[in-house]
């Protein structure tokens, strides 16, 4: 009889999707620094050995925890402005954004910090990031002129992850305020737009 039943029934797959949540609860609660391959597997209630057979080293566990992000923050947006167009899809993608980040905080600081994991290294989280991008770029693209949506989706970025990032770093304004903040964000970049 095995010494760790919880692992029995494990399909291959199946141990590295539990030791991506498992990782993904850690991350939350040590931080990227302090994060180890060792601490993950026993959190997955997996051998020590478990996660080193699914990822080469502490690197591309955390790109793939960037990976992993960048898919849920596209899925957010997607949910978030589906159904809607010009500003309101803007100020609901806008929101999607700031939750986001205000959920997942370590989450949202290893996705951008070179520091902590360069992503250039791993064309899948780099795909991945690309794509979640890729969301906001379809909402702008609905609202202005095909030569201003690099321009615009750029701007609309740089204003709604600043105030994600001051928000989680420096306590800037309760979470109540996300709202307004990000209807705020959707007037200012419609308010540059050319209409299409």
């Amino acid at each position: 009889m095995s010494a760790h039943p919880e692992r029995q029934g494990y399909h291959h797959g199946d141990a590295r999707n539990a030791l991506i949540s498992a990782a993904e609860e850690l991350l939350e609660s040590v931080g990227a620094a302090r994060l180890s391959l060792r601490q993950l597997s026993e959190r997955a209630g997996l051998s020590r050995q478990a996660a080193y057979n699914h990822f080469a080293d502490k690197q591309a566990l955390l790109a793939e925890l960037a990976r992993a992000g960048f898919e849920r923050l596209a899925a957010g947006l997607r949910r978030a402005t589906a159904g809607h167009s010009g500003r309101a899809a803007l100020a609901h993608a806008a929101e999607a954004y700031i939750a986001f980040a205000q959920r997942s905080p370590a989450q949202f600081r290893l996705m951008f910090a070179r520091e902590l994991v360069d992503l250039s290294r791993f064309p899948t989280a780099r795909a991945a990031g690309a794509a979640a991008f890729g969301v906001l770029v379809s909402v702008v693209e609905t609202i202005t002129t095909d030569k201003q949506v690099g321009d615009l989706s750029l701007a609309a970025w740089c204003l709604v992850h600043g105030y994600a990032t001051l928000c989680i770093e420096a306590n800037l304004e309760p979470k109540d305020r996300r709202k307004d903040r990000a209807r705020l964000f959707a007037r200012i970049i419609l308010g540059h737009a050319t209409p299409s």
